[in-house]
């Protein structure tokens, strides 16, 4: 490169100034010393202006977009040198997979990590990359993949399982989940997401097969493990989940997305130290997330002492759910109170019975645009207070959990899993137009199946004479709720 302008004798004189591409790679390194991406990319994407031909400073503005999240961009980058500029550059397959990855298009990312490490098996990022072959969980051995269906037709479907999800479609959801899963056995998210559909739909033991499934195949998988940690905490197995949320905790991700699942899981289980410094590091990183992702930052900042991010994460939630107004994390009930997409329909659904209670409404006049048929109804019920009880079968559904308030009372924590085990029930059942026809039978099913569950010794007589039925009567809806249990 090509040193700077000629000296002078005479002081004063203004000299032409003639920068060139070291110099600005000297200031663009300087301003990513300092944390300053922007400035650097700008500064160092000059320098390649003035020397195209010098393959570390394209290298390097890559490795700066790969910082700020423009994998893509990156990978453009490097391809250039690799494909032109230099090819003995074997570390630019490490970049390179590192991008892939985090786009995840995990085949390209396979392909070029395993590149790297039989070019250089004692590199520098040997280590690094053999981290990331484990973390995307593929075999040494490259797979091959059926050709009817590639990568970008695979991220589809996901994002299609995904809507379906958020919508409440769980049974939508599992079969295009059980196609995908038919045609590629070893695509862990596709069974991860498996899971989450079969556990909304009810149907719980086939949810946390699955998870055990990829467990046993897949040592590791840290969305299954999460899961798994969203499940126990849901069913209240306490001990379980304190198990498995302390050797997460000593879990180090490397990808955003197991950072941002992380993070989220220590938030829904109230380790908001945990999670605020998960998710706040993706922050640091440059990393744009959703509407999701800043609700459990704020939350998380929020129980772990950071206002001023918990109120500036709440604002960028309201840019894009503006109904969520009034429901911020440090709202006087928010933690019992407060409605959400992330939330199970059971839970929405006490939610809502709980503010009827208080006299209170939760979200207003207009039931959200999240809310299933299901909870629409209810939450439409309970605002108009129209119509006979015996006309509507959600009422009827309403007065079991009355009932249950006189022996039970919904605001005590130690009583809200009976209260998710009935509204559970309640989702299910209504969805295949359940009656709800004998309130006293099916609040003395539930008051029994709850003990049970909680290992309380009770017969059914006892139940059944609480509530003035016959055991015969009793027995009868225990099995009618059977087929909705958690």
């Amino acid at each position: 490169m090509k040193k700077g302008s000629k000296k002078t004798e005479r002081m004063g004189k203004v000299y032409p100034f003639n920068p060139t591409g070291e110099s600005y790679y000297r200031r663009g390194m300087a301003m990513y010393q300092r944390g300053q991406l922007d400035k650097a990319l700008k500064y160092i994407m000059r320098a390649h202006e003035l020397e195209p031909e010098e393959p570390m400073i394209l290298v390097q503005a890559a490795i700066i977009e790969t910082e700020i999240g423009e994998f893509a961009s990156s990978n453009d980058k490097l391809r250039h040198v690799l494909n032109t500029l230099d090819p003995s550059m074997s570390e630019i397959h490490y970049f390179m997979a590192n991008n892939f990855a985090h786009l995840g298009l995990f085949q390209e990312a396979y392909k070029h990590a395993t590149a790297y490490l039989d070019l250089n098996e004692d590199g520098e990022f040997a280590e690094d990359a053999e981290d990331l072959l484990e973390l995307m969980s593929l075999e040494e051995e490259e797979e091959e993949w059926d050709e009817d269906l590639d990568q970008d037709e695979l991220i589809m479907h996901q994002e299609q399982a995904g809507k379906l999800l958020a919508e409440g479609k769980f049974k939508e959801a599992i079969d295009l989940l059980e196609e995908v899963i038919e045609r590629f056995p070893d695509y862990w998210s596709a069974y991860n997401n498996l899971a989450l559909a079969y556990f909304y739909f009810g149907e719980t033991e086939q949810a946390t097969a699955l998870l055990t499934e990829v467990l046993n195949r897949n040592p590791g998988n840290l969305h299954a493990l999460c899961n798994l940690a969203v499940f126990y905490h849901y069913q209240e197995r306490v001990d379980e989940l304190e198990q498995l949320m302390d050797a997460l905790e000593s879990v180090r991700p490397f990808l955003y997305e197991h950072r941002f699942k992380l993070g989220a899981t220590f938030a829904l289980v109230g380790r908001h130290e945990k999670a605020y410094g998960w998710l706040k590091s993706l922050v640091k990183r440059g990393f744009e997330g959703d509407a999701g992702f800043y609700f459990w930052l704020s939350h998380s900042a929020w129980h772990s002492g950071h206002k001023k991010v918990a109120e500036d994460a709440w604002k960028r939630v309201l840019d894009e759910q503006p109904e969520k107004q009034g429901h911020e994390p440090w709202n006087k009930n928010s933690d019992d109170e407060t409605l959400s997409e992330e939330m199970y329909p059971e839970e929405r659904l006490f939610s809502l019975f709980k503010a009827s209670m208080a006299g209170s409404s939760l979200t207003g006049q207009i039931p959200p645009a999240y809310f299933t048929s299901v909870e629409e109804e209810y939450f439409n019920l309970l605002h108009n207070h129209s119509g006979r009880l015996d006309q509507n079968p959600l009422q009827r559904a309403h007065e079991v959990a009355l009932l249950l308030n006189h022996s039970f009372d919904a605001a005590l924590e130690e009583n809200k899993g009976l209260y998710y085990m009935w509204f559970h029930i309640v989702f299910f059942a209504s969805e295949e137009m359940y009656g709800f026809k004998n309130i006293p039978a099916l609040t003395a099913a539930v008051e029994y199946s709850w003990k049970k569950v909680r290992a309380h010794r009770v017969s059914q007589k006892e139940v059944a004479q609480k509530h003035g039925i016959s055991v015969a009567t009793m027995r009868k809806y225990i099995s009618d709720i059977q087929n909705y249990l958690p």
